[in-house]
């Protein structure tokens, strides 16, 4: 990301008024999606207790899988249900300390680090290995084995940037890489409401295994792509403003 110089006529005070309100409402906004994912992410964790040992017989998901965790499925398993969670918060930490907090930066680059030997190493492997015996059948085994493939890659081209010094690109793959990481959360909360209306069908977990990612990817993308065209229409609607790159930040 680079500092930018802007040099333009003064702002009106109902201009300055909204533009906090507006910065009001996304950290009002951030900090709702916060605590929905913290409580998601509880409802995750809490079954852990018939986990370790395996309890079939108290475990819905074990029971859905007894008949093959053997083998590599459950060193996958338990891989991925303690480093899952711990890369998601590490990865909530990472995003507000990357929100132009200089203060943290060593802190951030430690952490990245290990965020990214907990993702490209652990999270993403025993996801694809999972993925293989996903109980909605071969489209949601295929949708849960590109989501780990993707989640490696973004979090793969987020550290190359990164090493890179091009800050802005690598804040955008991070984010990216962040979007991928809060799907199961997403997932957990439309299975939630598949099961309170009586809709839950292993062909809603199919749809649900693909647009739990591939929905807010999408969403992400085109709000990219329509804040950048607000952007260069305000910049050639007003010839005074002008943008100066002088460095990254």
């Amino acid at each position: 990301m680079s500092i930018v110089s802007y040099h333009r006529a003064p702002t009106r005070p109902h201009s300055r008024s909204s533009n906090t309100r507006m910065v009001w409402l996304l950290w009002i906004a951030m900090g709702m999606a916060v605590v929905l994912g913290f409580h998601v992410l509880i409802q995750i964790v809490v079954p852990f207790q018939h986990y370790f040992p395996a309890d079939f017989d108290s475990s819905v998901f074990l029971a859905a899988h007894r008949n093959h965790f053997d083998g590599w499925y459950p060193s996958a398993f338990y891989t991925h249900v303690v480093a899952a969670p711990v890369s998601w918060v590490i990865g909530l930490i990472l995003v507000f300390s990357g929100l132009g907090m200089s203060g943290h930066a060593r802190w951030h680059r430690v952490l990245g680090r290990v965020q990214a030997i907990l993702v490209v190493l652990l999270v993403a492997p025993s996801g694809l290995v999972m993925a293989q015996y996903a109980i909605a059948g071969p489209s949601a085994s295929l949708a849960f084995s590109l989501l780990s493939l993707a989640t490696a890659g973004t979090m793969v081209a987020a550290v190359r940037f990164a090493m890179k010094g091009k800050i802005a690109r690598h804040r955008l793959w991070a984010t990216r890489c962040f979007i991928l990481l809060c799907s199961p959360l997403l997932l957990r909360v439309a299975v939630g409401v598949c099961i309170v209306t009586d809709t839950e069908t292993d062909a809603a977990h199919r749809v649900l295994a693909w647009a739990s990612w591939l929905v807010p990817w999408l969403l992400f993308e085109v709000g990219r792509k329509c804040h950048e065209v607000r952007l260069d229409k305000k910049q050639t609607s007003m010839p005074w403003l002008r943008a100066t790159e002088t460095g990254p930040c």
